[in-house]
């Protein structure tokens, strides 16, 4: 498994995808939920861009970042870590260096659980470091806001963070089975249109992708509070699944 680990970490840290992923989570949250927040309570919100920034106008600032970072958070987690975790395994059939594996001294099985491992590692770094930061920039922009509710807002989107995360592993099920990353890509798309659409019907409790979202404070504290355990319960046990069929999938997969 130490042989697996140490490619998948190698190939993974080397590639423009992994450095655009850790940009798009590591810088995104913090400015968008605390830049925006403070644009829309400056002299230059004005214009075609009042209108958009209204909602973040009132209101305490540290309630307003947290609750605009558990939208933020809740998307970024998704897309990004799905489109890494994408094309680690989708690679393999696009490089056309799947048929490598066959002669490599552990088993596919090992490879496909060292690429869910690598991308989960490095998903639970990047998200730790964007909260810190959107903690830090807060403290920065008005400190007096960040009360003990503000940073309990915050630790509850760190959590939904690395759940939509962990539910991201699961795009790799579909790379395998579309013997590339674009099916996975398409996949993401989908399921994030999807995923508004059924948050807007009123059913997003029991849908694993938008459950963890709401819970965050996505849709408002109404929403939010109709989020239970069994909600919860759901999506934790929707991603070891899929996890765990991306790599019985990835184990199974053929040449031809």
């Amino acid at each position: 498994m130490r042989t697996a680990l140490a490619l998948q970490v190698a190939t993974f840290s080397r590639s423009l995808t992994a450095r655009l992923a850790t940009v798009l989570l590591v810088v995104f949250p913090p400015l968008m939920s605390v830049g925006m927040v403070a644009l829309a309570r400056s002299a230059d919100a004005a214009g075609p861009s009042a209108a958009k920034l209204a909602p973040y106008r009132d209101g305490p600032f540290g309630e307003t970042v947290a609750s605009l970072a558990g939208q933020v958070v809740s998307v970024v987690a998704l897309i990004g870590v799905g489109f890494a975790v994408a094309w680690l395994v989708g690679r393999e059939w696009a490089d056309r260096t799947v048929g490598s594996l066959f002669a490599l001294p552990v088993s596919r099985a090992q490879i496909a659980s060292a690429k869910l491992l690598v991308i989960a590692a490095w998903a639970v770094a990047c998200l730790t470091l964007a909260m810190a930061s959107t903690v830090a920039a807060l403290a920065l922009a008005d400190p007096g806001t960040l009360t003990g509710a503000v940073a309990a807002q915050l630790v509850r989107v760190w959590a939904a963070g690395l759940l939509m995360a962990a539910l991201a592993l699961g795009f790799a099920w579909v790379a395998v089975r579309s013997r590339g990353y674009l099916g996975a890509a398409g996949a993401i798309v989908a399921v994030t249109a999807a995923s508004q659409i059924l948050a807007m019907v009123g059913a997003g409790a029991w849908v694993p992708y938008v459950a963890p979202a709401l819970w965050a404070g996505a849709g408002g504290p109404e929403e939010a509070a109709t989020i239970g355990p069994a909600s919860l319960a759901l999506a934790v046990a929707f991603a070891a699944v899929m996890a765990g069929t991306s790599v019985r999938a990835f184990a199974r997969a053929r040449l031809d």
